[in-house]
């Protein structure tokens, strides 16, 4: 897969990156950065942009963390459901985040 090289613009700041997610992914994210740390300078208007951008990182790290231990969470809850005995054969599901891998 050839890597996708663009151009976005966070907190004023022009930034040069290069990944293997489409273009417009890769701008999609900046525009939720932005909206973030746009929403950060609303509530406190007088942070520079280092401060309130430190700051939206913080706020989605926290957000992330509170949804991966849902995510783990609710993964246990179907183990569990999955290990009780069962009437009817189970039907195969596939974690939402799981590699599909291949076999040669």
């Amino acid at each position: 897969m050839e890597k996708t090289r663009t151009v976005v613009h966070i907190a004023g700041q022009e930034f040069k990156l290069s990944g293997y997610e489409s273009e417009e992914y890769i701008q999609k994210i900046a525009i939720f950065l932005n909206r973030r740390i746009d929403e950060v300078l609303k509530l406190s208007p007088t942070l520079s942009a280092t401060h309130a951008t430190i700051l939206a990182a913080l706020d989605i790290t926290d957000e992330y963390h509170k949804l991966k231990d849902e995510y783990n969470a609710l993964d246990d809850r179907i183990a569990e459901l999955r290990s009780l005995p069962r009437a009817t054969p189970a039907s195969p599901v596939k974690r939402p985040f799981e590699k599909v891998t291949t076999s040669k």
